[in-house]
């Protein structure tokens, strides 16, 4: 620090001022060393204020924010930058709250905003500079102080930390963390030290811990107990505990002596251990001997297990001799064990139709027991002695073994897998059927309308002859439901058609069966004479075409019936399982779809041919993309004028248009892109080909196909060029005017000051009472025009950008930190609440926060919350205060009005009006004020 001593005995602090209005600084000067504990130095240009700070030490910085070489937030940058931490406080004209946070935010110690009564302003920046440079000399100390403690404690040797007297870890050394395997960040102030006590230790440290606070003389200094580190593993731990004078604190000192304790109990264990192998030794010699008959009861044990299994199964011993025929093989042979026991395996063969000669176990017996080959599986089938399927069984055999190894015979066993054999006959059938719906239903997808006729032809043939059936056909329901006509029709080698007799069928006449189709209920029939009773005439008209069995399908969608496969047999009945019913009716649906689909394409395609000359001459562009391919399915003829390219060169190449999309506006692109559903516009600049970028305007238009998807998105697309050049032209324009009227205002600002400071110099002197009047009537004129001047740039900034969505908490904290309101404590509750307003929104807060200090008089508590108001929210800021009299609630917000400015309500209603939110004051006098935002539906959202 620079501090130089007085002769009386105190601290002269070296201050640096910086300004860039030479009188100003003159007077800043005088003011600052009037007391004489300051000496001020002084400079209006911040580059030579960089280079005094270079070449001399100071104890403060006292910068303006508007300055010409670079401002008081660039400044402040640029000395913390080259690590100068000496206080550092804006004195400025700029009272807006975003330089006030910015300044703060950027590590300016203070802001103190320029104006008002220059002695009382200037005493104040004063006892500012000494607060500031003190409470920096304080830290400094302490911050010595605590970085020479953490050093000793930090290297002493051994793990040490101190305690808390709620047994919480206060500070851990670096062996503290390696001993226990957690970091420090997560021990020190988060986890007690009873975290790293085993169990059955915890409550004799616990009940030390307690005795060392009540007597720290009854508690022992050194003791061992056990350690859990983060992996799980214990430690033994020799600690050593003592007080910290004048505090609950204890200081812990631990060393891990685990190796140490190890080494005694693995000599231990290794005496115990040659004393246990004698006596296992011992034991061994009894073992023996009960394992041997063991043996024997396991022996008759499985001859038990084996002869009860529900699997019929035989053994044949090493030699081929039948020695084991359970009950379940006797059960399907009819052969007793009598007469198969002892004999050779010829025997089974002989007596056992289905069992052939060689058996499984004779091969796999005279192979030495290695099952080479399909040898020991085989499919066995037993024809049925009455015809039909028979019964398939799966037999293995498998070699037995002696204890040393040795094969010792071989077991044979079967398995009955008819119905195993039927399932995945079924299953095939079902996976071939699935296969051939999944084949039409690919063909429909891209089906062209004049392959209609083939398809369906072809896919009543693949039907027809994978079912088996004599005859398939496709029936169509008249427009006005009255009779169904007889399409197509497949027939099978040798059955006569029928398509020719059944064009005109009377819906009226087959009652029955059509209310089954209408109802959408597939119909089922292996033998027509099975028909219900109500179904008479439905049984004459099939028999009349010769049907024996017969299944309809009717074909559907969205509940509407359009007509019906019929699938027949002439020459034998036939049943269809319940798999081939449901995708028969899958079929159906594909094939009520695809009739739809097609019927939908001619009316699109003639809805085309009604507006594309309207679309054609229209000024704007037409684009049409499909999804599925992704590619270009039209272009408007305007597309050449707007952009140069021709229709043909979009077509073929369909990343031109993302390709010719200006950098800055690929986000919104690709939002385009992103949201084709959007209702919304998009604006962006896409390059000619002539190299020249247009603006042009986007409207997405989603097209969607029967089922509900989207199949295609119109873009259509507009020239909006020459207003994007006039908004450009009144925006720059705009600037100009902002940054003439900014410095003009700066200048005005501290020129006043300068007034203002030497009129408060002047009234420190005695003076003529006509004299003390005038510079009276000055002063109040001056500060009527520093608060209108002010008012400007607020004001100016108005509109002057594009409304955003802003968060409210954070704009309400920022207001908290820019007035520092002492002695007042703010609390919100707003829910995440999101306002779509003009980017001075936080002034609207800073406003209302800078009134309460003003005029609430008796404010300790402002109170700000949200809630849903229909589509939109209000936001609701009251304070504890004296309130507003009921006579002024109107006019707080009229310009002018008021017992300071009177500008600010007014700019607050000003702010919030650009976006529709309105503001009113609906506290009670005496109890507060209180103020109602309504935010208007479309303009609130909570996230």
């Amino acid at each position: 620090m620079s501090t130089t001593f007085q002769s009386g005995g105190g601290h002269t602090f070296r201050v640096l001022v910086v300004d860039d209005e030479p009188a100003l600084l003159e007077l800043t000067r005088i003011y600052l060393e009037r007391s004489g504990d300051l000496q001020v130095e002084v400079t209006p240009s911040p580059l030579q204020g960089l280079g005094m700070l270079a070449t001399a030490p100071y104890d403060a910085i006292v910068a303006d924010y508007d300055m010409p070489e670079m401002d008081g937030i660039a400044l402040l940058k640029e000395v913390r930058n080259r690590g100068i931490g000496i206080p550092f406080i804006i004195f400025s004209g700029r009272g807006r709250e975003e330089v006030v946070i910015e300044a703060i935010n950027n590590g300016a110690d203070f802001y103190l905003q320029k104006g008002g009564d220059p002695s009382a302003r200037f005493a104040e920046l004063r006892n500012v500079i000494l607060q500031e440079v003190r409470r920096g000399q304080a830290e400094v100390e302490a911050q010595r102080s605590r970085d020479m403690y953490r050093s000793i404690f930090e290297y002493t040797g051994s793990a040490t930390v101190i305690i808390e007297g709620d047994m919480t870890v206060a500070l851990a050394n670096s062996e503290f963390a390696r001993l226990t395997g957690y970091p420090r960040e997560e021990v020190e102030g988060k986890m007690p030290w009873t975290t790293f006590v085993v169990a059955e230790d915890l409550e004799r440290l616990s009940g030390y811990h307690r005795q060392r606070r009540l007597d720290p003389g009854a508690a022992p200094e050194i003791y061992e107990f056990r350690m859990v580190d983060r992996e799980g593993r214990e430690k033994d731990i020799h600690m050593t505990v003592g007080t910290i004078p004048g505090t609950d604190r204890t200081v812990a000192s631990m060393i891990d002596v685990s190796d140490q304790k190890r080494f005694e109990e693995e000599l231990s264990a290794a005496h115990e251990q040659m004393a246990a192998a004698f006596e296992e030794a011992k034991a061994s010699q009894e073992s023996l001997a009960a394992q041997c008959r063991e043996m024997e009861d396991y022996q008759a044990t499985l001859r038990g297990i084996i002869d009860f299994l529900p699997d019929p199964m035989f053994v044949l011993d090493r030699a081929g001799t039948v020695v084991i025929w359970n009950r379940a093989i006797e059960s399907v042979t009819g052969v007793p064990k009598s007469r198969i026991i002892g004999s050779g395996a010829g025997i089974i063969s002989k007596l056992t139709s289905g069992l052939h000669y060689p058996l499984l176990a004779e091969t796999l017996l005279s192979r030495g027991g290695r099952p080479d080959g399909d040898g020991t599986v085989r499919e066995i089938h037993i024809p049925s002695p009455g015809g039909g399927e028979g019964t398939y069984l799966w037999g293995k055999a498998s070699a037995l073994y002696d204890a040393r190894g040795r094969i010792s015979g071989a077991i044979e066993s079967l398995r009955d897998i008819t119905a195993q054999k039927q399932a995945d006959a079924q299953i095939r059938h079902r996976v071939d059927l699935e296969r051939m719906v999944s084949s039409i239903s690919a063909r429909f997808v891209a089906l062209d309308p004049a392959d209609l006729d083939d398809a369906l032809d072809e896919t009543i043939r693949a039907l027809g002859s994978f079912l088996d059936v004599d005859r398939s056909c496709i029936f169509r329901l008249s427009s006005d439901r009255t009779r169904a006509e007889n399409t197509h029709e497949w027939c099978a080698e040798g059955i006569e058609s029928q398509i020719a007799r059944r064009q005109e069928v009377s819906i009226a006449s087959l009652s029955w069966g059509m209310a089954q189709i209408a109802a959408g209920r597939t119909i089922c029939v292996p033998d027509v004479v099975d028909l219900p009773a109500e179904a008479v005439a439905e049984r004459e008209f099939l028999r009349e075409y010769g049907v024996r069995s017969v299944i309809l399908v009717p074909v559907a969608t969205a509940g509407k019936v359009r007509g019906f496969l019929g699938f027949e047999t002439v020459a034998k009945e036939r049943s269809w399982s319940g798999n081939d019913v449901a995708l028969l009716t899958v079929v159906g649906n594909l094939l009520a779809d695809l009739l739809v689909r097609l019927r939908a394409h001619e009316q699109l395609r003639e809805s085309e041919e009604r507006f594309r000359p309207l679309v054609e001459r229209s000024h704007d562009c037409y684009i049409r993309a499909t999804r599925q391919p992704p590619a270009i399915e039209y272009v408007s003829p305007s597309w050449e004028r707007l952009t140069g390219y021709t229709r043909e060169e979009c077509r073929s190449d369909p990343g031109l248009v993302k390709r010719s999309v200006h950098p800055d506006d690929r986000e919104t692109f690709l939002a385009l892109m992103r949201e084709p559903g959007a209702d919304r516009l998009y604006a962006f600049r896409a390059l000619r080909k002539d190299g020249c970028y247009n603006w042009v305007e986007v409207c997405p238009i989603p097209v969607y196909g029967d089922d509900g998807r989207l199949v295609a998105v119109d873009y259509a697309v507009h020239d909006i060029d020459a207003w994007k050049q006039a908004e450009a032209a009144l925006i720059e324009a705009n600037k100009k005017l902002s940054l003439m009227n900014s410095i003009v205002r700066h200048d005005i600002l501290n020129q006043v000051t300068v007034v203002l400071g030497h009129i408060a110099l002047l009234r420190d002197r005695p003076l003529d009472q006509d004299v003390a009047a005038a510079l009276e009537k000055q002063q109040a004129a001056a500060e009527i025009i520093r608060s209108q001047i002010e008012f400007t740039r607020d004001y100016q900034d108005l509109g002057v950008h594009s409304p955003r969505w802003f968060l409210i908490e954070p704009l309400v904290a920022a207001a908290a930190k820019a007035l520092r309101p002492t002695g007042i404590r703010i609390a919100t509750d707003l829910g995440g609440l999101s306002v779509y307003a003009d980017p001075l929104l936080s002034a609207v807060f800073y406003n209302l926060l800078e009134n309460a200090l003003r005029h609430g008089k008796t404010v300790t508590t402002v109170r700000v919350t949200a809630v849903p108001d229909g589509g939109g929210a209000r936001i609701v800021w009251e304070d504890n205060g004296v309130g507003v009299p009921i006579e002024q609630k109107e006019r707080i917000f009229e310009r002018g009005f008021g017992s300071h400015t009177g500008l600010g309500l007014f700019l607050v209603k000003e702010i919030l009006s650009i976006t529709g939110l309105t503001i009113r004051e609906t506290g009670t006098p005496g109890e507060g004020a209180r103020f109602e935002i309504t935010v208007p539906e479309g303009c609130a959202r909570i996230e």
